[in-house]
């Protein structure tokens, strides 16, 4: 269902914005009446014009490949540490400014059909999932499934990643009731009102605009070279080693723009003053092998990873599954599993924020505790905080004082002539 709208006459009153170098098309002209705010003077108005805004799949705005390229150079992928609150933070309510419902909080929904709610007709993936409507008309994507443990996954990851300031989309972890909604919308939507009403789910809240040349593109961590900022890169590439996120093909991480960010040009175009890089499904982590996909948010296997393939020269360990973009080398010769030494510290340093009391609030919002093999939360913030003493000391008590891995910054052919992915 893509949408072509024209927008005629746009009120003089619709501030410039700041400058920006790069366009995103996409947006409506009320989007950009509401989020669009100059960064510093005063908004200056600019005459009224036809402007013709392209929408892609579900609403996403599509770029151009050289559009993309370059917000993918400038984009942020940590907030800054002195921006971190976490001492404010009460994990029992939420990690957000803003929390929009806290954990178990019963919401209630009416069912968006299917040919409504997305482009295609259905939901990308196999993890159930629908779309509703709550009595303020906003939309909710829902996960659900007793026995999906993506619940749980994508709660615990976008939590920390919050907390410690990467960028992800929001998770809350509630109840629902749906009077109106099939049993199980995501296999048929027969029996409508058959819902299992107050059942656990988790509702899904975008960070805002993605930016693509293609709908449902996303990046991969193959393409993470082309980002100005390497350390970073290789931090956040880090994290997902760490969380065993083997599910991370391209389309689970987005290149995207906060609604407060997105501004109008003097031409009328819509565009970004801070894109941001952010790992937007992290539904496969905090798990290990399996036969066909790695588990999801199961202890016994995650505590089987290791955090290292190779210690010494911080080759940090993955299994690859057909939907990892964390494979080989990238175009540049990089080993996509090796990371340098600032990333390394950076990683120690914001896990480390986290406190065991923070940490058992988390995974018990999660519902982790629930997910067999059956731990404790204290069980799960233990295995998370000695999986973190593994970043800081590789080598356990055999790593000497001052050790540092071989490169501050990962260099372009970095892996062996005969680079083997095994990790």
């Amino acid at each position: 269902m893509k949408n072509i709208f024209y927008i005629a006459a746009l009120a003089a009153a619709l501030p410039a914005g700041a400058a920006a170098q790069f366009h995103l098309p996409g947006l409506n002209a009320e989007d950009i009446r509401l989020s669009a705010q100059p960064a510093d003077a005063a908004p200056e108005p600019f005459p009224a014009r036809v402007m013709d805004w392209t929408k892609g799949t579900d609403g996403w705005g599509l770029a151009s490949k050289t559009e993309r390229k370059a917000y993918i150079a400038k984009a942020s992928l940590w907030k800054p540490e002195n921006e971190l609150r976490l001492g404010e933070i009460d994990f029992k309510t939420g990690p957000y400014e803003k929390n929009k419902y806290r954990p178990e909080e019963l919401v209630t929904c009416n069912y968006i059909p299917m040919a409504q709610a997305y482009d295609s007709g259905e939901p990308n993936g196999t993890t159930p999932k629908f779309k509703c409507r709550d009595a303020k008309g906003k939309k909710l994507k829902v996960k659900y499934g007793d026995d999906n443990g993506e619940l749980m996954t994508e709660v615990a990851s976008s939590w920390i990643l919050t907390a410690i300031g990467a960028y992800a989309d929001q998770m809350y972890p509630v109840r629902l009731n749906c009077p109106d909604c099939p049993a199980d919308p995501h296999k048929h939507e027969k029996e409508g009102g058959a819902w299992r009403q107050g059942q656990m789910v988790a509702i899904e809240d975008k960070l805002g605009e993605r930016i693509e040349d293609k709908p449902n593109s996303g990046i991969g961590f193959d393409e993470f070279h082309l980002i100005e900022d390497r350390v970073g890169a290789e931090a956040l590439s880090g994290l997902a080693h760490f969380l065993a996120n083997s599910d991370n093909k391209a389309p689970n991480q987005a290149i995207g723009c906060a609604k407060k960010d997105i501004v109008t040009g003097a031409d009328g175009r819509a565009a970004c003053r801070k894109p941001v890089v952010y790992l937007q499904d992290m539904g496969i982590s905090f798990g290990g092998r399996k036969f066909y996909h790695n588990s999801r948010m199961n202890f016994d296997k995650w505590a089987k990873e290791k955090v290292w393939a190779d210690p010494a020269a911080c080759v940090m360990h993955l299994r690859a599954t057909h939907t990892s973009s964390l494979t080989g080398t990238d175009s540049t010769g990089r080993d996509l599993h090796q990371i340098g030494e600032q990333a390394r510290q950076l990683l120690v340093r914001r896990l480390s924020l986290l406190t065991r009391a923070q940490l058992v609030d988390i995974f018990t919002a999660a519902r982790a505790p629930l997910r067999e093999p059956r731990h404790s939360a204290e069980e799960w913030a233990d295995l998370f905080l000695a999986k973190v003493e593994k970043l800081r000391n590789p080598m356990g008590s055999k790593t000497k004082p001052g050790f540092a891995c071989p490169y501050q910054v990962v260099p372009p052919n970095s892996a062996p002539p005969a680079f083997q992915d095994s990790y």
